[in-house]
């Protein structure tokens, strides 16, 4: 489910030039506060021009003059942007602002173009990029997201019974019929079979054509007497197949059992040749430049490493110092002198940290070690005990905040408390310290002070300041090293060809943005390459079409163009001839053919009957369907009018009933009456604060069963016409038929904003409160006290 998260408007009707942000967020009703004419139902307005790119509640008044303002522009004049942000269920976030045109003639200005002022772009990684409504139907899993918004997600204050006073009883089933997913399978048959009646009527014609066109090409009927046509002598089209056998059949000198489909395909496959040899410069030209955007793997490799490759060796050696001195910082904060006397490239660590003490190191730790090796008994235990303490007090320090003892866990409120404790026990341990256990302790301090200290330090400093590739990136250069040869070709070829790259090759290792912004260069340069390959006529694709060229490339020509020479137009002209010439020879075929396609005829035309009789049975049956299928919104547009009608002429908790006075088993009108008996519409039975109740049930109704991937439903002002027992038990339809549903509703009434403020917080449910008339935003907690009410 996608939920409206935040809305921003720039210079829209009473917001000026300065954006102002409402934040909608998670919360399960948002509260629209404040005296009419602070901007309440402009918010409306602005999400609707948002999502749909148009205000349906705009009246067309203009006459001949063109206005110079824009209708909704603040003042009348400046740029207006609305941006809509919305958050799914995954708090994945999309970002789309609808935005006035740059420059629109003043004709655009009217309110009857109102729609042409607009454009919608998405917001990617931070900019705008131009995008259509068809991405905001798929975003929102809708076929035509405008008219859903309209029917399920919006009650406007103005025209709450537009949906039913703006359509007749036929246009309102024609508008619900096309909510009904459910007959797509059998609207998908229904087509399938307009489709297999038309391919029968175009059989028919193509029929009729071949019967006509035998008889216009060899002049003949039943009774015509069959002779020989005048022939050319046989030559070779392709004369190296021939020389491997491998010529096609209708090269050869005898083409057996030649038939007129034989025929046809070798007449066709001539034609084939002729146009392929016309075209034949664009074809291998075309060729090589999709061979080179084929080579996916090479290019990425070039795009990503050619600027590079030259400093491998360099990025190698800078990772394998950044693994050894990391790995050597590891070893010196274990403070485990047995670990650091295994470390065996000391040298070279001195040498990258430009440690110059390197001897006195060794040393003084080969002395502490020797030191080390004699300590026995309790003195070495306390002495041990020392050099760890000593490392927790260190560790200690760098959690400023803690209080708790790490060993023990008594709490000693602050931590100075805990350092001065531990402080005191560390005084204690060196109290118990025999005389050369003072000289052990004192001399590991000192070591580490002069050295472990300086070290770790060094050690820190260069791994900060060294930033090594990851062994992927690593891995990535050293697959593209191989490749440096080819990438000179490469670059050499695409330089000759003037397609200009330099822009797009990745400067920096490793690249910037990562393998995605690989991909996206390697996109462009794909499609630079395809853009130098020039313009085809209009009839290279007609007579190329499933990539026919291609074919006679492999299997006529071997994939050499230096064949291309060896074969004309006129030879291949001579060769239809001769291939005529033997069919004429075999033209007792015909009869035949003739008898074939008039019981074809025949055929098609009781198909053709049948077919259509089938078409209208199943279109009576989808309509019938539909009808059924009313129930969908019958029974929830039931409940939901009864729930918030609670008085009316068909009695206390009666709902509307949706009828179509036709009677007939195909959906073709609907009337809403409050009683199934009545045929009048209740437009002409109930009063305006009645109506606009049942049209809220109805888009809650609706909501409820189409409803797909947008979680919010807004309503204008809903209760200003409506009884207040009425208003009570809309509030609660909303809190408890449509949870996890998002509910932005507006009111100038502070009454009615405290009720239902008072509703949602007493079932803990969260609520925000936007007064518009301060710009400001409020959460308001539950401070209400509740008393249970009992009964003698």
């Amino acid at each position: 489910m996608n939920y409206l998260n935040r809305i921003t408007f720039k210079n829209f009707k009473i917001f000026g030039d300065e954006p102002y942000t409402i934040n909608f967020e998670h919360y399960r009703l948002v509260l629209l506060d404040g005296p009419n004419g602070y901007g309440k139902t402009s918010v409306f307005d602005g999400i609707e021009l948002g999502l749909t790119g148009n205000l349906t509640r705009l009246v067309s008044l203009e006459g001949r003059q063109n206005p110079t303002d824009v209708v909704v522009a603040h003042q009348g004049k400046g740029q207006v942007e609305i941006e809509l942000e919305f958050k799914d269920s995954d708090s994945k976030v999309k970002i789309f602002k609808r935005k006035m045109k740059d420059s629109v003639p003043n004709s655009s200005k009217k309110i009857s173009r109102f729609a042409e002022l607009w454009e919608l772009y998405e917001i990617v990684d931070g900019q705008p990029v131009l995008s259509n409504q068809s991405v905001l139907d798929q975003y929102f899993d809708s076929k035509d997201f405008k008219r859903d918004f309209l029917l399920f997600h919006y009650v406007q204050q103005e025209e709450t019974s537009r949906f039913l006073k703006g359509n007749n009883e036929t246009q309102r089933a024609e508008e619900l019929a096309q909510l009904f997913g459910n007959t797509r399978e059998a609207d998908e048959k229904l087509n399938k079979l307009k489709d297999i009646f038309g391919k029968m009527k175009q059989s028919k014609k193509a029929n009729k054509a071949k019967v006509d066109g035998i008889k216009q090409l060899y002049k003949i009927d039943e009774n015509t007497n069959i002779t020989t046509r005048a022939s050319e002598p046989h030559t070779y089209a392709l004369p190296w197949l021939a020389e491997a056998n491998k010529s096609p059949f209708w090269d050869d000198i005898k083409i057996p059992e030649l038939n007129q489909e034989k025929l046809n395909s070798s007449l066709a496959e001539i034609s084939n040749i002729k146009n392929f040899l016309k075209h034949q410069r664009y074809f291998i030209r075309s060729r090589n430049f999709e061979n080179a955007i084929r080579q996916r793997e090479v290019l990425e490799s070039y795009v990503g490493y050619f600027n590079s490759i030259n400093s491998h060796d360099l990025y190698v050696t800078r990772s394998q110092k950044y693994q050894i001195i990391k790995s050597f910082a590891v070893t010196l904060k274990s403070g485990d002198l047995k670990q650091i006397s295994t470390v065996k490239n000391i040298e070279t660590i001195f040498q990258i940290l430009e440690f110059e003490d390197g001897d006195a190191f060794k040393l003084a730790f080969q002395s502490l070690i020797e030191q080390e090796s004699k300590a026995n008994g309790l003195g070495s235990i306390y002495s041990e005990l020392i050099k760890h303490h000593n490392a927790m007090s260190a560790g200690l320090q760098k959690i400023p905040d803690e209080s708790s003892c790490l060993l023990c866990g008594q709490d000693y409120q602050s931590h100075d408390s805990l350092s001065q404790v531990i402080s005191q026990h560390g005084d204690l341990l060196r109290s118990e310290l025999t005389g050369q256990d003072k000289l052990l302790v004192a001399s590991r301090d000192i070591f580490n002070s002069t050295y472990i200290s300086p070290l770790v330090k060094a050690c820190t400093v260069y791994l900060e300041q060294i930033s090594p590739p990851s062994q992927e990136d690593l891995f990535a250069l050293s697959r593209a090293l191989p490749m440096r040869e080819r990438f000179g070709k490469l670059r050499s070829w695409l330089l000759l060809e003037g397609i200009h790259h330099d822009d797009l090759l990745v400067s920096t290792f490793p690249a910037e943005g990562g393998r995605n912004n690989i991909i996206e260069a390697t996109d462009h340069l794909c499609e630079r390459i395809r853009s130098a390959i020039g313009t085809a006529s209009d009839s290279y694709y007609e007579t190329n079409g499933a990539n026919i060229f291609d074919r006679i490339y492999r299997d006529y020509f071997n994939n050499q163009s230096v064949k291309f020479d060896l074969v004309t137009i006129a030879l291949l002209d001579k060769k239809e001839i001769y291939i005529k010439s033997l069919y004429f020879s075999s033209l007792k075929e015909i009869s035949e053919k003739f008898s074939k396609l008039l019981r074809e005829s025949d055929l098609l035309d009781q198909a053709i009957t049948d077919v259509d009789k089938l078409i209208g049975i199943l279109k009576s049956k989808i309509k019938q369907y539909r009808k059924k299928l009313i129930t969908d919104i019958e029974i929830p547009f039931y409940i939901y009018s009864g729930k918030i009608l609670q008085s009316h002429q068909a009695g206390l908790g009666h709902g509307i009933f949706i009828k179509d006075p036709t009677g007939d088993e195909e959906l073709k009108n609907v009337r809403l009456v409050s009683n199934w008996e009545s045929d009048h519409d209740i437009l002409n039975t109930m009063s305006s604060g009645q109506i606009s109740a049942v049209v809220i049930a109805l888009t809650l109704a609706l909501h409820k069963v189409y409803a797909s991937n947008f979680a919010s439903v807004l309503i204008d002002d809903p209760v200003q016409t409506m009884d207040d027992i009425n208003m009570s038990s809309l509030v609660e339809v909303l809190r408890n038929d449509f949870r996890g549903k998002q509910v932005i509703l507006s009111t100038h009434e502070a009454k009615v904003a405290r009720y239902f403020t008072y509703k949602y917080l007493k079932h803990n449910e969260n609520v925000k409160i936007v007064n518009l008339m301060q710009r400001k935003e409020h959460v308001p907690s539950n401070k209400f006290h509740y008393r249970t009410i009992t009964t003698n």
